[in-house]
């Protein structure tokens, strides 16, 4: 393998749940596999998967099957992954792109997926042309993650990255979604951050298994992030914390006001729920819940509350 012919797929994943959207997305990404001479298919747990990208189709392919901006994506998409040929990957989110190594080892955040591919790029062509006989993750190893990884960010100073450095307190950055004591809980909100405002998630996040509360780990590390690194459902943890916050403050967890985004973004696991009352997907993900429900002549009183119930018995997909 060489740096001139890396290659990348694009990986969907699907919102549980919620079958509308994906039959008409797959005769998409079919479409404009086809377009491209990229290859299509669907993986063994069903994922459907372009493959064959040169560096330069990411981001056309992406455009072209409408995922260039997570706002705008099809309502059934969770997130995306780009995979290289070697352990280097990005995970399309909320907030942008987050960039893993080897199994589950955050490296760094990009908010274009352009960027990300450039990261990956970058961190693969520094292996290649470095390594001994010796896998990635063996190379990694013996360098050193963190020289590894400085290597890597620092000779892409054009691009706007996280690297994780411990001297810094990268949640104060600016373009981080602030949190205040009240305030719902999100995935891109930064373990720390969570810590600061409210102190008694500290112990829950423990009983979770989340190590990282109270290491350097946690000023980069956003609550996805952790999720994935220990293997959990980021979508229970979030509904147990967020049910904390709604009791504590006397406050609901869904109002009429909810935006449809925050339903995909914190609680994907109430979208069986509002197909239950044939309620369509809005093409605009920040209506509220209240006026979907006025369209659809469902009783939103109603709804809120199975809504809440499955939120505090159980993230039951």
């Amino acid at each position: 393998m060489t740096v001139d012919n890396l290659s990348f797929s694009l990986e969907i994943d699907f919102i549980p749940d919620l079958e509308e959207g994906r039959a008409d997305f797959k005769k998409r990404m079919k479409k404009v596999a086809a377009k491209h001479d990229c290859t299509f298919t669907l993986d063994k747990k069903f994922r459907p998967v372009i493959s064959g990208l040169s560096k330069d189709d990411v981001e056309k392919i992406l455009s072209e099957i409408g995922l260039s901006a997570f706002g705008s994506w099809p309502s059934c998409i969770l997130t995306c992954t780009i995979n290289s040929p070697l352990p280097m990957y990005s995970v399309g989110m909320s907030d942008g792109w987050d960039i893993y190594t080897g199994a589950k080892t955050f490296f760094a955040f990009a908010q274009f997926p352009t960027d990300a591919v450039q990261i990956i790029l970058k961190a693969c062509t520094y292996y290649l042309e470095h390594e001994n006989y010796q896998t990635m993750d063996e190379f990694i190893a013996e360098t050193g993650y963190d020289k590894f990884r400085d290597i890597v960010l620092e000779t892409e100073s054009d691009i706007p990255v996280s690297s994780g450095s411990s001297s810094t307190n990268s949640y104060l950055d600016p373009n981080l979604p602030t949190l205040s004591p009240g305030d719902f809980i999100r995935p891109e909100h930064n373990i720390m951050q969570v810590i600061e405002v409210y102190p008694d998630m500290g112990p829950f996040l423990l009983e979770y298994g989340m190590s990282c509360v109270g290491c350097f780990v946690s000023y980069d590390e956003n609550v996805w992030q952790a999720a994935q690194a220990h293997g959990l459902d980021v979508f229970e943890i979030l509904g147990e914390m967020n049910e904390f916050i709604a009791d504590k403050y006397n406050k609901p967890l869904l109002t009429e006001n909810t935006p449809m985004e925050e339903i995909l973004t914190l609680y994907p696991q109430l979208l069986s729920i509002f197909q239950s009352y044939k309620i369509d997907m809005p093409s605009d993900i920040q209506t509220p819940i209240g006026k979907l429900c006025e369209k659809s002549g469902v009783n939103l009183k109603k709804l809120i509350e199975e809504c809440d119930e499955r939120l505090r018995n159980g993230s039951e997909f």
